[in-house]
């Protein structure tokens, strides 16, 4: 027979009677030696334990590092800026001509259909930055997302400084020689950094 252990609850306090256990029968869980909650959690937590990545957030430039990189540019800009073009909010390569999702579809890449939408969505948001952040930023930064990730924060939607709780969105209009409409592109760059860092399970 196949059984678990339950505490006894007495009719008058309600508390678990240390002494008195009794046994029930099992139906769910071969070999099941716990209590009936504690296994259900059990079960929860080696479930998610199991399949994380529903749970946390895909990021865009380590699938690009980890399934394009080895055949293209390291980064993402790079390629878009050499390889892609931009027509009728189509990404298509330079040379072909072909939309770049058909291309991916194809299976090049190995990506699943929701890798694929990430992917376009990153190639994307990079053509139609302007390279603004290469072309005004990258002269004292690195890149935008170690940027971002490392000293920028989104509070009530407002990018500040990690550090100086600094408005970027003001801050900017004094700062990398950006004009009004190139701070307000930036911010929209710099936020996308923070709002795409994979989520971390603690």
């Amino acid at each position: 027979m196949i059984e678990i252990y339950e505490p006894v609850v007495h009719a008058i306090d309600k508390q678990p009677a240390v002494a008195k256990i009794r046994r029930k029968k099992c139906s769910y869980m071969k070999g099941c030696t716990v209590p009936k909650k504690f296994a259900v959690i059990g079960l929860l937590a080696l479930t998610y334990w199991i399949c994380p990545a529903s749970a946390q957030q895909v990021d865009p430039h380590t699938l690009y590092e980890q399934n394009c990189a080895g055949c293209h540019t390291l980064h993402a800009g790079e390629f878009v800026y050499e390889n892609l073009d931009l027509i009728d909010n189509t990404l298509v390569g330079k040379k072909t001509g072909r939309p770049v999702s058909a291309f991916l579809e194809t299976g090049h890449g190995g990506l699943s259909p929701d890798e694929i939408k990430i992917m376009m969505d990153h190639l994307s948001s990079i053509r139609q930055s302007g390279r603004l952040f290469h072309e005004k930023c990258r002269i004292c930064h690195v890149n935008a997302k170690e940027l971002a990730r490392l000293n920028l924060i989104i509070r009530d939607g407002i990018l500040l400084g990690r550090y100086t709780g600094k408005d970027i969105a003001q801050f900017l209009l004094n700062h990398g020689r950006l004009d009004t409409k190139e701070a307000a592109r930036m911010v929209d760059v710099l936020k996308r950094q923070l709002m795409t860092t994979p989520t971390t399970q603690n």
